[in-house]
């Protein structure tokens, strides 16, 4: 499941026929940017970044069934952000719907949490982008033969998290293959969470729903025969740390950081542990572009 969060409403207002065609939307990240000037006094006086996240989001964030510990990619990776910079890192957990508008309020200097890089989401907040997701529709191994092709999925119930890109994707998927071709509408079932759609197809209450190839992953590995992607991957964008708009200084000691995590190999060794090499990207500021 990709964890992009809705957007927030933007109350920038864009002045002039330039910012009408980029929608206010900057891509450029100063040199002069150097993470010191405009900084949160947290992470200039305190020597902490405090990073939020949402953890129910596995292999990307959650807590350990034994220990209770948080762990997963974000977590390793914001770790070593932390170690490489010089700081200690806090998290912050929060429900996810929460975690866009606590960067943009400076309650966190960071959200490392699934959450993807979209033009319209760059009107709010700016991004680092740090790894690419491929998104899957997936059902119960028992059903799988009944999506063959994408009409198959017309009609049946679709579960997926209202708060993610998916819920748009799933509008998007009903629009092209369903109801744009006279059949049957796709019975979209919104839910709060990702682990609340794959609970709704577990009760049968749905036939299908949409989530991350990397929830999978983990799932092939932990509890091998759960679920079953079926047709072909659908569009996803980019997993970023999202911090305050315009906070350029920010930006560029996050994105200094990753870019030395991924230098030194710390980076690469991260996703492979958890079996998402597929996703490894260079840091990018704000790299969707419309």
């Amino acid at each position: 499941m990709s964890r992009p969060i809705r957007a927030l409403v933007s109350v920038a207002v864009c002045l002039g026929a330039t910012a009408a065609l980029t929608g206010c939307v900057s891509t450029t990240l100063p040199a002069s940017a150097d993470g010191k000037g405009g900084l949160p006094p947290s992470v200039v006086d305190g020597k902490e970044l405090k990073v939020g996240l949402s953890p129910d989001f596995p292999p990307m964030e959650y807590r350990d069934g034994k220990t209770n510990r948080l762990v997963g990619v974000d977590v390793d990776l914001a770790r070593a952000l932390g170690a490489e910079l010089g700081l200690k890192v806090t998290f912050v957990e929060q429900r996810f719907d929460q975690l866009m508008n606590s960067v943009a309020t400076s309650r966190v200097d960071l959200v490392m949490s699934g959450i993807s890089d979209t033009v319209q989401r760059q009107e709010t907040v700016d991004f680092v982008d740090y790894f690419d997701t491929v998104g899957r529709l997936y059902t119960l191994p028992s059903r799988a033969g009944d999506f063959r092709t994408a009409a198959d999925v017309c009609g049946r119930k679709l579960a997926v998290s209202k708060t993610t890109d998916y819920y748009g994707q799933a509008l998007a998927f009903n629009k092209k293959y369903c109801t744009g071709k006279g059949k049957p509408a796709v019975q979209i079932l919104p839910t709060d969470s990702g682990a609340a759609a794959r609970l709704q197809l577990e009760q049968k209450r749905a036939d299908i729903a949409i989530q991350g190839g990397e929830n999978l992953a983990f799932f092939d590995r932990t509890e091998p025969g759960r679920f079953r992607a079926v047709l072909d991957p659908m569009p996803a964008k980019p997993f970023a740390a999202v911090v305050k708009k315009d906070d350029k200084p920010m930006a560029a000691l996050v994105m200094k950081g990753l870019r030395k995590l991924r230098a030194d190999g710390t980076y690469q060794r991260i996703l492979k542990k958890a079996g998402l090499s597929y996703g490894s990207t260079a840091a990018k500021f704000n790299g969707v572009e419309g």
